[in-house]
Parts: structure tokens; sequence; C-alpha cells
């Protein structure tokens, strides 16, 4: 089983084996947040919910181009890894990745492509977040 691995002071977004070892990655992230939001997402490791899309997806949507993969993080609904938003910038005139989100973590089209083709086949377990 696969799990993600998010560095915020790094910026980057890592696929690991069941055993630890990076299989994809590192790919540009973050999680910037809005000012309406709950706040960055806490540290610690949070277990798979599920994986989503939506009839809208494309680089340029709230969610990118190839949906979400949401965990089960406590006192926070809808807490994902996702794309989007690739040339519309945020109230900071932040695009792509470092653009706000309500919580999440935001990071390429392609990374995402990579993330959901992992899936079918080694399906993804967790997340960890970590300065």
């Amino acid at each position: 089983m696969s799990t993600l691995q998010f560095h915020r002071q790094t910026s980057e977004l890592s696929l690991l084996s069941g055993d630890g070892t990076k299989t994809s990655g590192p790919w540009d992230a973050a999680n910037n947040v809005d000012s309406h939001s709950k706040g960055p997402w806490p540290d610690g490791q949070y277990d798979f919910d599920h994986y989503g899309t939506h009839s809208d997806d494309a680089p340029d949507s709230s969610y990118g181009s190839h949906g979400i993969f949401t965990f089960d993080v406590p006192d926070r609904e809808g807490m994902g890894v996702h794309s989007g938003r690739e040339e519309v910038p945020d109230g900071l005139g932040r695009c792509g990745f470092l653009h706000c989100t309500m919580g999440c973590v935001r990071t390429t089209d392609d990374a995402m492509a990579q993330l959901v083709t992992t899936h079918r086949i080694d399906p993804i377990t967790a997340i960890t977040i970590a300065d």
C-alpha cells in the first residue's frame, strides 16, 4: 500500500511505497490557506477516506483535472490533496499549486495524474503532514 508525504517547509509532496521508500515525486505542493478557512492542515498522519472527481474537473477548476484524494482529519471536512487554479490567481496573486485552499494540500496536475495511476494498482492508504 502507498502513502503520501507532504513537507510544508520544502513545499514537496512525495509518494511512498509500503516500506517507506519514495517511489514518485517530489512534486511541488503547498498548504496556503484562505483567510476564511479553519487553518492549515495539522501535522500528523491521516487515513485515506475516498477519491472523487467533479463534472467540471479542468486545470483552472477548484480541484484540477484529476479530482481529489480525501483523508480523515478530525474536526475537518473534505481535507484532501488536489491540483487546480493553474492560471487563476487568488487574492494574493498566487496561481497553480501556490493558490490558497480551504485547508487542502494543492499540487500540480502532473502529480495528481501520477497519484491516480498509482492508486489504481497500489491504493493510497494515508498521508503524513510534517513541517
